[in-house]
């Protein structure tokens, strides 16, 4: 704060002591005839050693207070390199938004990654502005442009002196790329509410453990397919780390937990339990009859086609280059031939459910198990949860490293802190000014009051 009091009063006293100096020749100039100005003029001292003294010291003191005020700005460029960006629009479709990169999420996740004391994010943000390097116009069609570049500046306060500026703005663009990431890149999460396993039949949780490997495995080979090949900093891949929960879901919730409930009829309320499963059998065998019937139906009307229609049907039509020929077309036996096996699928995988939910039902009444197999059965259920959680955290974190790695490239930062060049020509410029007022200064004094 006070550097940037003692530097505009520096450039102050130098400009009134040049307005002045000049003003008191012009008032004067009068006073004295033209030969006299010219021997003023002539016999100033130009380079007196007083005045170059003063000037290197006045320079200097201007040169560490300018310097000072340089350090507390910096900005950076944040370019957009991915194809969505040319369409204002974030790497998902969704519509970007240049202000979040300011934004108070991503200003509180700097602050807490960088461990900064003694500033809020209020304070922080007031320090930043955004804006786009190129901007557009509206009045007229040539004048329309999206930025894919977007400048980040920070000044500090005096609420943020205290911090680096060059870190503060190393923060807020990495803390944004982060932020990016996980709102518009990585949205694998699992059901984060607290299950109570202890109110759930043991049969549910066997599919509920069933339906979130799968989740996993269906992320970890979607992001494979995008990089087969890439590597994490635990020298994993993402089919490496999808082996791994594929053969824990076969192992140890299809063979251990399912087989271990069903061999001994582990259930907590087994008649509710049972009278459920023949519900959803009666609802299942309900649209196994509607798939059998429309695949009985289908077969009647394939039967109906003649042998010599569906062998080959042929139509005058013309190619794209506007020429006569017979094409071969689909006739009405295709769809249904595609039909029909459809609605045997539907009725296999029916069938399969009812005889997967008599299988429970039979085993469940037929044992009554000992508090053993219930003890057994919960502790294998804590661990199954445990390393379910574990695969997610281990599959999230590889789908981020993979993010970070595609988004440095997509979104790159370069940041500009002082330059020593411009410096040096501001304090050039300055020592100029300053010489031309000592000297101007020395001049006036030369001058009559009156003549």
């Amino acid at each position: 704060m006070l550097t940037g009091i003692f530097q505009k009063l520096i450039i102050l006293i130098v400009g009134i002591v040049f307005l002045a100096s000049a003003a008191i020749i012009f008032f004067r100039f009068k006073n004295v005839n033209r030969t006299e100005r010219t021997q003023i003029f002539k016999t100033a001292e130009y380079f007196n050693a007083w005045i170059i003294m003063l000037c290197f010291i006045t320079t200097m003191t201007y040169g560490l207070f300018n310097h000072y005020e340089l350090k507390k700005s910096v900005h950076a460029i944040v370019s957009l390199n991915y194809s969505e960006a040319s369409q204002a629009l974030n790497s998902n479709g969704t519509r970007y938004n240049m202000a979040e990169i300011i934004s108070d999420e991503v200003v509180d996740r700097a602050i807490k990654k960088g461990a900064l004391e003694d500033v809020t994010v209020k304070q922080l943000k007031n320090c930043l502005v955004v804006y786009p390097c190129v901007q557009g116009g509206v009045g007229d069609e040539s004048e329309y442009h999206i930025s894919t570049e977007f400048a980040v500046e920070y000044h500090a306060s005096k609420d943020t002196n205290h911090l680096d500026s060059e870190n503060v703005i190393k923060l807020i663009t990495s803390a944004y790329k982060e932020y990016y990431i996980e709102k518009y890149i990585d949205n694998f999460k699992l059901d984060e509410k607290e299950l109570d396993f202890e109110k759930m039949e043991y049969m549910d949780i066997v599919e509920y453990f069933d339906k979130e490997t799968k989740a996993i495995l269906n992320y970890l080979y979607g992001m494979a397919e995008k990089n087969p090949s890439f590597v994490t900093s635990n020298n994993s891949t993402f089919n490496s780390i999808a082996g791994k929960v594929y053969q824990f879901k076969e192992t140890q919730i299809n063979q251990n937990l399912r087989s271990l409930i069903l061999q001994n009829g582990i259930v907590r309320d087994k008649n509710s339990y049972i009278d459920r499963l023949s519900y959803k059998n009666k609802n299942v065998d309900f649209d196994r009859q509607k798939n059998s019937a429309s695949y009985n139906l289908c077969n009647q009307a394939i039967d109906m086609y003649s042998e010599e229609m569906t062998r080959v049907v042929l139509v005058p039509t013309w190619d794209q280059a506007g020429k006569y020929y017979m094409g071969r077309t689909k006739v009405g036996v295709d769809e249904l031939s595609v039909l029909a096996t459809n609605y045997s699928n539907y009725v296999a995988s029916n069938e399969k459910e009812i005889m997967d939910n008599n299988l429970v039902i039979e085993k469940i009444s037929s044992v009554n198990p000992d508090e053993q197999f219930y003890a057994s059965a919960n502790s294998l259920i804590d661990s199954i949860y445990a390393s379910i959680k574990g695969f997610e955290k281990e599959a999230i974190n590889a789908g981020r490293e993979f993010s970070s790695h595609r988004m440095n490239q997509c979104i790159a930062v370069s940041i500009y802190g002082i330059s020593i060049m411009d410096e040096l020509k501001t304090l050039v410029l300055f020592a100029a000014l300053t010489y031309a007022a000592f000297v101007l200064c020395r001049i006036a004094k030369r001058f009559p009051k009156k003549a």
